[in-house]
């Protein structure tokens, strides 16, 4: 009874003590951008940008843009999926990602080329 006891004791301390962390996820979470939120939950757009990235591999005159932080990451999935989903135009979409990342024309080249 109790070795069950500690058992079931232990399991539950555990239980809190990795459930704690996704929690504390889930609240930063909640404060992400909603346009990042919105593109994530864009099923074909993900689907489509999935299929980029395997396009991209397979590129070996492609040079990886620079996106080193969350909020760069976020910012350019944003742009693209305004590109994606003709809110923006891919002349603008180019011009921006020409502009934040200069040497990357071909890259940009690359992606406006494979929007839908």
């Amino acid at each position: 009874m109790r070795f069950r006891f500690r058992r079931s004791a232990a399991a539950a301390a555990m239980a809190l003590s990795l459930a704690t962390p996704l929690l504390q996820g889930c609240a930063t979470d909640a404060a992400a951008d909603p346009r990042v939120v919105a593109a994530e939950m864009d099923q074909p757009f993900m689907d489509w940008s999935q299929g980029l990235v395997t396009q991209i591999r397979s590129d070996p005159s492609y040079s990886r843009i620079p996106l080193d932080t969350a909020a760069q990451r976020d910012e350019f999935l944003v742009w693209m999926h305004d590109a994606y989903r003709q809110r923006v135009t891919r002349q603008e979409f180019a011009a921006w990602i020409n502009s934040r990342y200069p040497h990357h024309q071909h890259e940009a080249a690359f992606i406006v080329s494979r929007l839908p």
